[in-house]
């Protein structure tokens, strides 16, 4: 009878202990960290350890990714430093469809959220993670539910921002800035890496840890083997593409000139 009676009393004691933290991941997610810079007009800024990238396009801005916060507090600190407002986001690129890279664009009206097609009943709300432990942080955050009504099939070349003025001879269309977007099927079905700039947003395909890179997390990848089969292809799909930095989901960027020989260090890893 003691035994039930102990047994009774630690779970109840591993409820409190899981409610206070469910509270207190819930409460840091609103407190996003400092802004960075991760080269001229492209920032960062994370929550809960998950990143946010920004972009000034003219006088719009675009997303790469939007955070684990449904208020969108590091979206809006990214645009206080790139001196905008909501308004003018015009795209939100979603790597995948996890929550803790969705939530933000629930707060966000009039943009086209893009993201690939295979995560869209995932970022819905419609399926769950498949790995327990993205199953059970999911659960303990309440992300909300985010429709994409721009799902990307296939690699494709999307313009974004606003042209600048014509200048020294050159037309408006010439100034255009595209977002490329290549599919890496494998940390979800629907993963996708975007490269702007020279920057190259892999969202958890990989994470930036100890200066090196490294394929996504094992807690949280139920198909390992897969992902890394996307992260060798995406490097063919890119090789005649100017690679400066790469920014993960987790951990941060490479440092600014090293990201294609970091990619090429970790495919020699794999």
């Amino acid at each position: 009878m003691r035994a039930i009676k102990n047994l009774f009393v630690l779970v109840i004691i591993v409820a409190m202990l899981v409610g206070v933290g469910a509270v207190a991941l819930r409460v840091m997610r609103g407190k996003p960290s400092g802004v960075e810079e991760v080269k001229q007009g492209i920032v960062m800024a994370s929550s809960v350890s998950s990143y946010v990238y920004a972009a000034k396009v003219g006088n719009k801005v675009i997303l790469f990714d939007a955070g684990a916060d449904p208020d969108g507090k590091a979206i809006d600190a990214l645009l206080g430093w790139l001196h905008a407002g909501r308004g003018d986001i015009t795209d939100v690129f979603l790597s995948h469809g996890h929550g803790d890279h969705t939530a933000g664009a629930a707060a966000l009206r009039n943009v086209h959220i893009r993201l690939g097609a295979g995560d869209i009943a995932l970022a819905e709300k419609k399926v769950p993670p498949e790995a327990f432990a993205g199953k059970a942080f999911t659960t303990v955050m309440g992300f909300p539910a985010v429709t994409a009504g721009d799902p990307l099939t296939g690699a494709g070349t999307i313009e974004v921002g606003d042209a600048p003025a014509a200048k020294d001879g050159k037309d408006a269309k010439d100034a255009k800035k595209v977002v490329k977007a290549f599919p890496i099927p494998g940390h979800t079905p629907g993963s996708y890496a975007f490269l702007y700039d020279g920057v190259l947003f892999v969202g958890d395909a990989m994470i930036f840890k100890q200066g090196r890179l490294d394929p996504a997390i094992k807690l949280f990848d139920a198909h390992p083997d897969e992902n890394k089969a996307a992260i060798r292809q995406l490097q063919k799909q890119i090789e005649n593409e100017e690679i400066d930095i790469i920014c993960t989901g987790h951990g941060g960027c490479t440092p600014k000139g090293l990201g294609r020989n970091q990619l090429i260090d970790l495919v020699a890893r794999l």
